[in-house]
């Protein structure tokens, strides 16, 4: 690609990990991206903010990172962010019980070091350690079966024991597809243990970003595209696609203008995509199957304390409303920060409960969901039974993810549209797996390699 006077290459609709990804791959290969988000900010559903109260830096949701996630580490590597996450040599889960008992999911070294790992794990009977095997095993064969299957019965076939389920997999399962095991298709599962359990010894260790998801990949991805002459312009809604003939020719403004390049790509839910096509090209079978998926929900309560809390950096809790326990420093704004933050009234020791596949409970009002995460968090930490937490903050992501449920494999597009020099990217595309940040940048590289082509 090459740039053709003050018109970019392509436009790019939409700022978060997938938007960025495909920007900067445009970039890279020598194009001129302009990329338009509708927000202030940029991030999407994966962005950080500054709590006004505290002055900590708090993610609009937490995030694990897998070493698997090989087109996600080629986007930080080539905005130079790598650094920013704070690997684990290999994969290590702590499970929690109720009275704080915790057992650890350890994988072994070598390359098949998670199978030894499920063999090691103290949470089951050595037999049910064996029958977990079969799990990761059956997900390495390539089974269409498993899109008309859920989670739930794949195990059931899979001869896993209730405590396996409990102790072992539902917790993953969820964490990994956000929806229940009940409701989950197996593929995705299947597909998230696949890679996980077969990408060499380092797939299966487990990152956590050092600073905030802005700071991860947001500010830095705007720095490499500014760089190299593209534009990035936050409060740019987009009102629709334009067409020209058979193809798309760029895009139309909120507020009036035309803006035209040789290719658009569409990095943005389901929704918003067919808000900005045009009525005939919303009707197309290929689009309007979009309007089907679903959307699941992701709540966090976050708790500061003026001591740390809880010893692990994450823990699942077994058998609670809330799934999972994060607990992490405050992190404070970068010294660039152009104003000093308020002043600090709770302390920055921050932990986090998180409920995934959370569309049922989304509407629970803020006072009811900082109370059970305070009463989990002292049943499953008795150390924090005398304790009251100096602020708290819910967030709610009510479309944090679609919900993969049997089915709707065939509802995901491709990259490749029928309308030519128009390509969508996004968590939500036919990745091939579920919708994780991994899939955003692996959709978002490959609309670029495709805008790349034309």
């Amino acid at each position: 690609m090459s740039p053709r006077g003050g018109s970019p290459d392509v436009i790019v609709v939409g700022g978060g990990f997938a938007g960025l990804a495909a920007a900067t791959a445009v970039a890279e290969a020598g194009g001129k991206a302009l990329l338009l988000e509708s927000r202030p900010h940029l991030g999407g559903r994966a962005r950080s903010f500054i709590d006004p109260d505290t002055g900590s830096i708090i993610d609009n949701g937490q995030h694990l990172l897998m070493g698997c996630y090989a087109e996600m580490l080629r986007f930080l590597e080539r905005i130079g962010a790598a650094d920013r996450i704070a690997w684990g040599d290999r994969l290590e889960v702590p499970y929690l019980d109720p009275g704080g008992r915790a057992t650890v999911l350890r994988a072994g070294s070598g390359r098949v070091g998670a199978l030894t790992g499920l063999l090691r794990f103290n949470g089951l009977p050595f037999g049910e350690r064996l029958a977990a095997a079969r799990v990761p095993i059956a997900a390495r064969r390539d089974d269409a079966a498993l899109e008309e299957l859920t989670v739930a019965q794949w195990l059931a076939r899979l001869e896993q024991s209730p405590a396996a389920r409990r102790r072992l997999w539902d917790p993953l399962a969820i964490a990994a597809l956000n929806e229940a095991p009940e409701r989950a298709a197996a593929s995705g599962f299947a597909a998230a243990l696949r890679h996980a359990f077969f990408s060499g010894p380092r797939g299966i260790a487990l990152g956590a970003p050092r600073v905030g998801l802005s700071d991860l990949y947001v500010e830095p991805a705007k720095n490499y595209l500014r760089a190299r002459g593209c534009e990035v312009r936050p409060r740019a809604p987009v009102q629709r696609l334009l067409e020209s003939g058979r193809h798309s020719s760029g895009v139309l403004l909120a507020g009036g203008e035309r803006l035209e390049a040789d290719a658009v790509i569409a990095a943005v839910p389901p929704k918003p995509l067919l808000e900005l096509l045009p009525p005939a090209l919303a009707g197309d079978r290929f689009f309007a199957r979009v309007g089907e998926l679903r959307d699941s929900a992701i709540l966090s309560v976050y708790l500061w304390f003026g001591a740390p809390v809880v010893e692990r950096p994450y823990a699942a809790l077994l058998g609670g409303f809330w799934q999972w326990v994060f607990m992490r420093d405050g992190v404070r704004p970068p010294p660039s920060a152009e104003k000093e933050p308020a002043a600090v009234h709770g302390g920055l020791h921050v932990v986090t409960l998180v409920r995934s596949a959370a569309s049922g409970e989304a509407d629970r009002p803020k006072e009811t969901l900082v109370r059970q995460a305070l009463d989990e968090l002292r049943r499953y930490v008795p150390a924090t039974a005398r304790l009251t937490p100096r602020h708290d903050l819910v967030i709610k992501e009510k479309s944090a993810t679609v919900s993969l449920t049997p089915g709707t494999a065939s509802l995901r597009p491709t990259t490749v549209t029928p309308l030519e020099r128009f390509y969508l990217a996004g968590d939500w595309i036919a990745t091939g797996i579920p919708a994780t940040v991994e899939s955003a940048c692996l959709s978002g590289h490959a609309a670029a390699r495709a805008a790349a082509r034309r």
